[in-house]
């Protein structure tokens, strides 16, 4: 019997910016779902709410966190920002169709924090994204999802839990931290690379 390709994990989002709990949530997916393989999709022109930082600053910001991370299980994918950047949609469902074409013969799995669960049938095409992915749903281990939403992603959907311990953290409240000033910024919310880019390259100021 043939053994069956190992699914690749798609991990997207605004990363506005990347914080120590986006690196929490793809470890422990891969590591409960045996995922040999993490794709970082960083948003180039969010559908549904805009991002405060420029899809240059993010993408370097993420890169420099999985480059701290040191797994190699983390790939950095671009391809919604080129995207964006040829003015072209970067919408979920689009990038689920690209690695469709790439990979045939592999199951995908979108990674996804228990509150993005709860909009997700607000997104382009989400009918379609339940029979293309499996979603692996990231929560505490006593949280549960919101019951109407997830019967209604269940009719069509593959949902697999994955178990994060609590972590408050939020590019919302970094990002207010820091309009704040350096000097009330928690540096432990983010890792040292990308706390020295935000200190040094300042993509959160008025000016920038």
């Amino acid at each position: 019997m043939t053994k069956a390709a190992p699914a690749l994990g798609l991990f997207g989002g605004r990363f506005d910016p990347v914080h120590r709990m986006h690196l929490r949530l793809a470890a422990a997916a891969a590591d409960q779902l045996g995922l040999p393989q993490v794709h970082w999709l960083v948003t180039g022109q969010p559908v549904h709410k805009p991002a405060e930082a420029s899809s240059k600053d993010r993408l370097e910001m993420t890169r420099l966190a999985l480059q701290w991370l040191n797994d190699p299980r983390m790939v950095l994918n671009d391809r919604e920002v080129q995207w964006a950047n040829q003015g072209l949609t970067n919408a979920s469902y689009k990038t689920i169709e690209s690695f469709r074409e790439e990979f045939p013969d592999r199951r995908l799995v979108w990674i996804l924090g228990q509150d993005q669960l709860a909009f997700f049938t607000q997104w382009q095409r989400w009918d379609w994204i339940v029979q293309e992915v499996e979603l692996a749903v990231c929560s505490r281990p006593s949280e549960q999802p919101d019951e109407a939403v997830a019967e209604l992603i269940r009719k069509d959907a593959i949902l697999r839990k994955v178990v994060v311990e609590p972590d408050n953290v939020s590019s919302t409240q970094i990002r207010e931290q820091l309009r704040r000033g350096w000097a009330v910024f928690d540096q432990d919310l983010v890792c040292p690379p990308v706390a020295r880019y935000l200190q040094t390259q300042l993509p959160y100021s008025s000016s920038h």
